[in-house]
């Protein structure tokens, strides 16, 4: 079936003018993109009328805790300490019910401000598969990972399992989702992070994603704290451990990397490691200030996750990119640190290459995959094609999307879920939600 979508605008690299775009698909991939109409030269197709609207590569959020959504909200004003403490306290207290509706709500937040992409570190206590598959209903293309862990952080409850019962955990979940719902849904391998995990299950992580094929997600120096307990433990910093223990790597991301020292800024360099960070959170639960610019001109490949909506409060990329930006010009007191088509690339291309994706995605062009987002212009806000990448990171926001392709099928078309009934789903998530008064703090 081939599809075309017609009357668009777009940015073109590497100048990002902005031009006319008509995109014809075939199935789920593009498979020409042209500044001049085509429809007058096919037949037996389908066809979207973008009516001069903008059109890009769908997003890439490249951390999130989907099922966080039903935590925003309720942890407020905790430093991250305290906020692991509440969250392992209260939150892994979820039923199957609600963790699925909780994921399904952040995948409709995240469909409706353009996501297409999703690197989702799953952390809803045994209901991972419950998770998952309201991604894979949702409509959404997502990298997925559970969060595992052998070591206690903290005060938080000791871990369950064994080592070897955690990686089991891992393999297990390969082996169910990889590669399901035509490809759309892959999985890797990801150690929690340091200061949940053993060397053995750091050791076993790396071996566990070279026999599988896949790459490692982790959390990396987030907290002043926990990274001075790993010098507690190892005398040395996470990174410089993670280098020890075989995880760093071009097939890598390392999620926040807020305490690094300028070692680690260079190994991190080094090993073609990508970067991943959640400008939101790192802010709201007082991480600290990420040193994204400093790996920036260090050459390593920066890419953005929204991160949970407990500690981030929005799964909007858009606004999550604007403060990557501000952040980056605000410790470097450079004004041209983080230019709009830098942080446009990192909301696409370099998503795709953190996430490692055999799938072509993040780009227009014939042999990409068909995901793609259509945003609302002109605005107020939004106006004037010489100046509208600019306005597209620092003034636009997710309300601004109109529609979502995803495999080359309108998933959101004119701000309509179209394979949802989003009222009724909001309401029984609304009801679900007020009864679950195991999540509050006492």
């Amino acid at each position: 079936m081939k599809t075309l979508l017609k009357n668009g605008i777009s940015f073109y690299p590497p100048t990002y003018e902005v031009k006319p775009i008509h995109i014809l698909i075939e199935d789920d991939e593009i498979i020409n993109v042209s500044e001049h109409p085509m429809e007058e030269l096919l037949t037996d197709m389908i066809v979207y009328d973008l009516k001069g609207n903008l059109i890009v590569p769908g997003f890439l959020d490249c951390h999130t805790h989907l099922a966080q959504s039903f935590g925003r909200g309720i942890y407020d004003n905790l430093h991250l300490t305290q906020w692991l403490v509440a969250m392992s306290m209260h939150f892994d207290q979820l039923t199957e019910e609600e963790a699925y509706k909780a994921t399904y709500l952040g995948c409709i937040e995240a469909l409706k401000s353009g996501t297409t992409t999703v690197a989702e570190m799953a952390t809803a206590g045994p209901h991972l598969d419950a998770c998952i598959q309201a991604i894979a209903d949702s409509g959404l293309r997502a990298d997925v990972c559970t969060a595992i862990g052998d070591f206690q952080e903290g005060e938080n409850p000791a871990p369950e399992l064994s080592t070897s019962q955690t990686l089991d955990v891992m393999r297990n979940l390969y082996k169910k989702w990889h590669g399901t719902y035509g490809g759309r849904i892959t999985v890797r391998v990801s150690p929690v992070g340091l200061p949940a995990c053993t060397e053995e299950l750091m050791r076993g992580s790396r071996d566990l994603a070279n026999e599988l094929g896949v790459g490692i997600h982790t959390h990396c120096s987030e907290g002043e704290t926990e990274t001075q307990n790993a010098y507690e433990r190892f005398n040395c910093s996470e990174v410089e451990a993670l280098e020890r223990f075989g995880i760093l790597g071009p097939d890598c991301q390392l999620v926040h990397d807020i305490w690094l020292t300028e070692h680690d800024k260079q190994l991190i360099a080094e090993y073609d490691c990508s970067v991943v960070t959640c400008p939101s959170t790192n802010t709201k639960i007082t991480d600290g200030m990420p040193p994204m610019p400093d790996l920036y001109k260090l050459g390593v490949n920066i890419a953005i996750g929204c991160d949970g909506e407990a500690s981030s409060g929005s799964y909007d990329m858009l606004q999550e990119a604007r403060l990557v930006s501000l952040l980056g010009k605000v410790r470097t007191m450079e004004a041209d640190m983080f230019p709009a088509e830098k942080v446009f690339e990192m909301l696409t291309v370099n998503g795709r290459k953190s996430i490692g994706f055999n799938t072509k995605v993040g780009e227009i062009k014939a042999g990409f995959k068909a995901d793609l987002t259509v945003i609302e212009y002109p605005t107020p806000h939004m106006i004037d094609e010489r100046r509208l990448l600019s306005n597209l990171i620092f003034s636009a926001t997710g309300t601004d999307v109109l529609s979502v392709f995803v495999d080359g099928k309108p998933v959101l078309w004119q701000r309509e879920l179209l394979h949802i009934d989003e009222e009724k789903i909001v309401a029984d998530i609304l009801a679900v939600m007020r009864k679950a008064d195991h999540l509050l703090i006492k």
